[in-house]
This record gives C-alpha cells, sequence and structure tokens, in this order.
C-alpha cells in the first residue's frame, strides 16, 4: 500500500500533483468491479463526521460494517485515505484529493440525473398525405397540453396503413389516419372532418358549374391513389359513391406532390377528383366544385394510438 499520511500536509502537493494523481485513481476505478455510489457517500460520510461511530449512526449501519467498507475501500484504491488516531479519523492528504474529487464527481453526477429527468421525451407522430400544416399544429399543441412531462413531438410521413405497422411495433407513438380503421387494438379520436367535394383543373369542361350532382359525374374518371395505403377509406369512399349511383373508372397515380396532382388532372381527358376544399386553396390552376344536397361524403382524419399501450388515454382525452 502506498504511504500518503496525514502528517503530509495537502497544501504540499502542487494543483500538477494532485491533478496526476486524480487521473491515476480514475484509471484505476475503471477497473474497481463492485464500487458503488454509495460506498462513496459512506466515505464522505465519515470525512465529514471525523469519527466513524458518529458517521454510521447517521448512515443507520452497524460501526463494524462501515470500519470494514472503509478499509476495502483503501484496499481496492490501493490508498490510506484516513489515519486513525485517538480522537477518530483525519483524512491523509491523499485522502483529501480523494474527497474533493468523490464530491465533484457526485455532484456533476445529481445534475445530469436532474437534467435527465427534466428532458422532454419525443412523441414520435406518423402522418399520411393531404395534412394541412395548421392540423399538424393542433395535433402538436393537444399533446404538449396533454402530456404530465415535458414533450417535444417529431412528426413522420407515412401511409395510413404502414402507420398503423409502426404502431405495433413500438416506432411510433401516434399516427394520423384516414378514417375507418377497422382495428380494435386502437384508440381513435377524430381531429379533422371536412366535406369532399370535386377538384378539377380549370380547363375542364365542368370547371364553371356553381355544383355538380351525382349524375352531372357520368363518364368521368377519378384520380385514385394506392388502396394499400388506407384501404379502410378506399373502400368506404367507394362503397358510397357506388350507393350515389356513381361507379368511376379509376385512374391510379401517384399524386402526393400538389405539382403532380394539379398535372395529371390538367393531362388526362375527363379526369376529376375527390379532395376537401383546402386542396386547391391558392392553386389557380384547380377549381374545387362542391356536391349538391346533403350527401356529399366527407374525409375524416384520425389521431391513433394503441389502444392498451402508453398513449391510448392521450388519445381518450382529445377534444
Amino acid at each position: 500500500m502506498r504511504e500518503c499520511r496525514g502528517v503530509e500536509d495537502v497544501s504540499r502537493y502542487t494543483a500538477y500533483d494532485q491533478r496526476a494523481m486524480a487521473r491515476s485513481w480514475g484509471d484505476e476505478l475503471d477497473g474497481l468491479d463492485g464500487l458503488e455510489i454509495r460506498h462513496l457517500r459512506y466515505f464522505l460520510a465519515v470525512a465529514r463526521a471525523g469519527k466513524i461511530m458518529t458517521a454510521a449512526q447517521e448512515l443507520n449501519i452497524a460501526q463494524p460494517s462501515l470500519s470494514q467498507l472503509i478499509g476495502r475501500l483503501e484496499r481496492r484504491l490501493d490508498l490510506v485515505l484516513f489515519d486513525r488516531t485517538a480522537r477518530g479519523v483525519e483524512l491523509t492528504a491523499a485522502g483529501e484529493v480523494f474527497r474533493r474529487g468523490v464530491e465533484r464527481m457526485l455532484s456533476d453526477l445529481d445534475e445530469v440525473l436532474a437534467e435527465a429527468g427534466s428532458a422532454a421525451r419525443v412523441a414520435r407522430i406518423g402522418v399520411c398525405s393531404g395534412v394541412a400544416p395548421a392540423l399538424l399544429g393542433d395535433i402538436e399543441n393537444a399533446i404538449v397540453l396533454k402530456s404530465e412531462t415535458p414533450v417535444r413531438v417529431e412528426f413522420r410521413a407515412e401511409t395510413s396503413s404502414r402507420q398503423l405497422e409502426l404502431l405495433r411495433t413500438g416506432e411510433l407513438d401516434f399516427a394520423i389516419v384516414r378514417m375507418p380503421l377497422d382495428d380494435g387494438d386502437f384508440e381513435v379520436a377524430v381531429v379533422d372532418d371536412q366535406v369532399l367535394g370535386v377538384v378539377l383543373h380549370t380547363e375542364h369542361p365542368l370547371a364553371g358549374r356553381a355544383a355538380l350532382r351525382w349524375t352531372d359525374l357520368a363518364g368521368q374518371r377519378l384520380l385514385w391513389f394506392d388502396a394499400r395505403r388506407a384501404p379502410g377509406y378506399a373502400q368506404g369512399l367507394l362503397a358510397e359513391l357506388s350507393a350515389h349511383g356513381w361507379r368511376p373508372r379509376l385512374h391510379t397515380a401517384d399524386n402526393d406532390r400538389h405539382a403532380l396532382f394539379s398535372h395529371t388532372l390538367r393531362s388526362v381527358p375527363n379526369l376529376v377528383a375527390l379532395r376537401p376544399r383546402s386542396t386547391v386553396d391558392g392553386d389557380p390552376q384547380l377549381a374545387w366544385i362542391p356536391i349538391a344536397g346533403e350527401n356529399a361524403p366527407r374525409e375524416r382524419l384520425g389521431l391513433a394510438a394503441l389502444r392498451d399501450g402508453g398513449h391510448g388515454e392521450t388519445v381518450r382525452r382529445m377534444p
């Protein structure tokens, strides 16, 4: 065991000496399997009290156990931390340097734990195509307000069907999907409900109408999407159109990007789409025409989470 007795005043160690000792001990600590934080706190209690008996009473442990623990700590470090005297114990020069290092280390650990505890967790939300930016803002605000701990929202573009898979695997916490969802595993709250109208290019022969009846759409093709992306919505909408007597030929295209959507409507004859009015806002090349009567189809978006997961309750409390 190295001799570092208290007869040497700690002031005799230069700052360089103390830093070198700390680095040396830090390297040794890397290999000290079984050394626990409580051992370091016990060491500090003894250093503050100056007597093992007093420290043992404060820590509510037996004095022999505390004496043995300090002895094991010294052997593991290969350092003499205390001088034993008739009055109690006094830190050696090495013990004083070790005390300052331990206090600094535990203080840093407390700060890290406090910072980690207050750090915002991430709520990962999937987003299907065609969701308005304002709706994303509303959903973000609602989730932040309803969360009991700080939360940061991250959005991720995915199809409705893919989002449900990611909810099950835990890669998403919430999903913004087109309804309906025929799956009892999910809690769903309607977050957007808009009437669908007919969208067509301004050069289309029907573009000048104030409203359109279902019979006006006879012979028109319907700009469609890959139904696998939102099978419940696709099946429900086609069934509703059929009930109104319109069974259009489908023109399936990847039209997530607005420019492609607009171009397709212009380039394909007798082609229309069914979209909310917000789809054409600000686009002078497209027209939105309501369907006459009160039986127009609607597009409903839902915020979904696993029913039995940690976020199901958040969805249930959505306004």
